[in-house]
């Protein structure tokens, strides 16, 4: 079977299993959207080289700023998104100047999550909410590719999805709960709103027809186990009044 072919089945089987309204993108785009205003501010942190979700997201807001390792441009096309090549352990920006942050498969890159949700604390204004989506540790999958060594996930991932290694980053799984994600927003002084184990269709398993269809066999038999559940959306707020939270950065030129 050809790549389209296969790809064009699964999608058919994504759209016959997993309702649009369920896909978690757009759930974590919709949460994101929950706090737009024309005057906030919204940082992604792993935007991508080029920001692409996030010039879409910063459409309902005064100004999105994006941070990654690796970034390929500084301004949309628009010119309501800017981009920072920079490590979100620690951040280049003033103290309460973020009204949101959002990140997407991210945390599970982590080097040091308590140290990121700090910088998280310490940039968000009083009320600003941090909205993360990222995998289950205890998701089968993840699981198994937990105990891989990096380079075979290159390997896979190459295999999967066409993913060159230098894009597979390495990855840790040290917030990868809906346990520990809470303790790192409390220790941060943060407070939890909402966490949840969502459900998400077998997407590194399209290479394949009969590999996604077992995939979709998997998801939906452990659907019922919501901690087993394939990702965890979460959002956390900044109390009004919020104890400083680490040493101040300087503020991002606009």
């Amino acid at each position: 079977m050809k790549p389209n072919d296969s790809i064009r089945k699964c999608n058919a089987l994504r759209d016959r299993y997993y309702p649009r309204e369920e896909w978690p993108g757009l759930r974590y785009e919709a949460a994101v959207a929950a706090s737009a205003d024309d005057g906030a501010v919204l940082l992604e942190i792993g935007c991508g080289r080029e920001g692409r979700r996030l010039a879409r997201m910063a459409l309902g807001f005064g100004l999105g700023i994006g941070i990654d390792m690796e970034i390929a441009g500084q301004l949309d096309e628009l010119g309501r998104s800017r981009l920072i090549k920079g490590d979100a352990h620690r951040i280049a920006l003033r103290d309460a100047s973020v009204d949101v942050i959002a990140m997407a498969n991210v945390a599970e890159h982590l080097a040091d999550p308590a140290e990121v949700f700090r910088e998280c604390s310490r940039i968000l204004k009083p009320s600003g909410r941090l909205i993360i989506m990222t995998v289950n540790r205890l998701f089968p999958p993840i699981a198994i590719a937990r105990a891989l060594p990096h380079v075979l996930r290159q390997t896979l991932n190459r295999f999967a999805s066409g993913t060159v290694e230098h894009d597979t980053f390495p990855a840790y799984y040290r917030a990868n709960s809906a346990g520990v994600l809470a303790e790192l927003a409390l220790d941060a002084g943060l407070e939890v709103d909402e966490i949840k184990y969502i459900t998400h269709h077998p997407h590194y398993l399209m290479f394949s027809t009969v590999a996604y269809r077992l995939g979709v066999l998997l998801e939906r038999t452990i659907r019922p186990i919501e901690g087993l559940r394939h990702l965890i959306l979460a959002v956390f707020t900044r109390p009004r009044l919020a104890a400083p939270v680490g040493p101040s950065r300087p503020e991002y030129a606009r």
